[in-house]
């Protein structure tokens, strides 16, 4: 019966030429459920074997906390000296950072990858360790202070890698094969330092656009400490071995990577040492998931229960997340729960021209993300990557967008992490010239070493860059903005330029040229 239940979730995996994954689950030490879907390869028809290695993207981060910690152990570092300790060149910001900030996600540091994106550089560039390590060593201001607040950085353990290897006077990866793969018997586990590296049976990346159609998602980075981990499910089952009884360390370093910072507020932090930590359903764990590129992967240890639960995947058409936790429901003997709520912004009947749109999420200092709705032939797309993708209509105002819930028109809403939240649904910017020139101008940040433009063009502001684009602006109140919609920032002008916060990345000003 499991396996069935099992196999029914991965069906998709299992039709025709299609990419897939890798699947383990496990229960007190036993493997209950072990499975290959689809193909490594499309393009050869390689299939998924065991031996597939696939990029597992922030997976990765909790073996690049083990070997800071395996040097401390070894007396060459101390997790709560300041950085400017190990890294001097690259920090020029005035606060105090330690290293367990920067393992525990409080260290307030900006995101690389907002930070390169927002400089001109394209995910699809050939990035370089050195390219992000160049962007985070140009900032001069954090997010927060250190300690105040928690928010998912990347920097954090690209910088944490950079110092292993200062220590270490060896390469990151010959570090961890050194002192973790080989010690734990991971032979087709690595490290990608560079994008040119090629890694033996390793799966190509898939994503879907439109209905169903496969194409190739290119990775051509290879930044390391914060993704970049080559791996296959079997490896990685030894590597959470190693939780439960370590082989490469200390228990008092697993007790170092189990305990949650308390901030200075006084709140236990989500977060610790490359995992993520909480109860599902009332069961406890440790868990991380990874996505980049068309690679997805989420693995998850019931610390009570001792169940592990491993997923890799070379495609973007399955929600893991989702299926991960049906897969534990399905453990844990829990009845799928029936959500009879209707949201307040469900609307049964309404009109169809409403629709298209720029509709806004939200959340203040946690999330920002919008989706542009346009109507072709009356069918409703949302602009992305991929040019247009088709919304799938459920019933009433109420679409699907991937793995999204949409509720669309003058009332509008989505649902979030469980939970349903209102989203607006904003207008362009409309100005004459005379309002325009308010914020016209060339605009500037040594931070990024780049520029920016506000333009206007037929009674609309634009935000302009040389590589990312022009975007139009859309007004949120006051001297507040917002543009883009793959990517989504928000910009609050001020009497010398403007701030642009995204998700990662907050309140990075940009100065106005004083000649426009």
């Amino acid at each position: 019966m499991f396996e069935k239940k099992m196999d029914a979730l991965f069906s998709l995996w299992d039709n025709g030429l299609c990419p897939g994954g890798q699947v383990i689950v496990r229960k007190k030490g036993k493997i209950i459920y072990k499975q290959n879907y689809g193909y490594a390869n499309i393009e050869h028809e390689i299939p998924v074997r065991d031996e597939t290695i696939f990029h597992v993207a922030s997976v990765s981060k909790q073996i690049t906390v083990m070997c800071v910690l395996l040097l401390q152990e070894d007396g060459l570092l101390c997790i709560d000296d300041d950085i400017r300790k190990y890294i001097p060149d690259l920090i020029h910001f005035k606060e105090d950072v330690t290293i367990r900030n920067m393992m525990n996600n409080v260290s307030g540091i900006r995101d690389q990858w907002e930070l390169l994106e927002l400089s001109g550089v394209r995910i699809v560039d050939t990035i370089t360790q050195k390219d992000a390590i160049s962007i985070i060593s140009k900032q001069k201001e954090l997010n927060f202070e250190p300690l105040t607040n928690y928010l998912y950085s990347n920097s954090n353990f690209t910088l944490l890698a950079e110092i292993v290897e200062r220590i270490s006077g060896k390469s990151f990866n010959d570090f961890a094969r050194e002192r973790i793969f080989k010690p734990l018997g991971m032979a087709n586990t690595c490290f990608k330092e560079h994008y040119s590296d090629i890694i033996k049976n390793s799966a190509s990346s898939y994503e879907v656009k439109g209905k169903n159609e496969l194409v190739h998602s290119v990775l051509n980075y290879a930044t390391y400490g914060a993704t970049s981990l080559n791996t296959t499910a079997v490896d990685f089952l030894k590597w959470l071995d190693n939780y439960k009884d370590p082989k490469i360390c200390k228990k008092e370093t697993l007790d170092v990577m189990f305990t949650n910072p308390t901030l200075k507020n006084g709140k236990e932090s989500e977060y610790a040492c490359g995992l993520f930590s909480g109860y599902y359903k009332g069961h406890p764990y440790i868990e991380h998931s990874g996505a980049d590129a068309g690679f997805r992967s989420k693995v998850i240890h019931y610390i009570e229960d001792d169940v592990d639960i491993i997923v890799f995947s070379n495609t973007t058409n399955l929600p893991i997340g989702e299926i991960v936790n049906k897969i534990s429901d399905t453990i844990f003997n829990i009845e799928e729960e029936d959500d009879k709520e209707v949201p307040s912004f469900y609307v049964e009947d309404f009109n169809f021209e409403e629709i298209e749109g720029y509709y806004l999420v939200h959340i203040p200092n946690q999330i920002i993300h919008a989706v542009e709705i346009v109507v072709k032939d009356k069918v409703p797309y949302v602009i992305d990557t991929y040019g247009l993708n088709p919304l799938k209509h459920i019933n009433g105002n109420h679409y699907k967008y991937m793995n999204m819930d949409l509720y669309l028109g003058n009332q509008c809403g989505t649902r979030l992490k469980g939970k349903y939240v209102h989203i607006k649904k904003l207008n362009p910017f409309k100005v004459n010239q005379e309002m325009a020139s308010k914020y016209l101008g060339c605009y500037r940040s040594d931070e990024l070493e780049t520029e920016y433009k506000i333009v206007y063009e037929d009674g609309f502001l634009y935000l302009l860059h040389c590589r990312n684009g022009k975007h139009k602006l859309y007004h949120i109140s006051g001297n507040q903005f917002v543009c883009g919609n793959i990517s989504t920032h928000l910009l609050e002008f001020i009497t010398d330029g403007f701030f642009i916060s995204g998700n990662r990345v907050k309140m990075l000003k940009l100065v106005r040229d004083k000649n426009d």
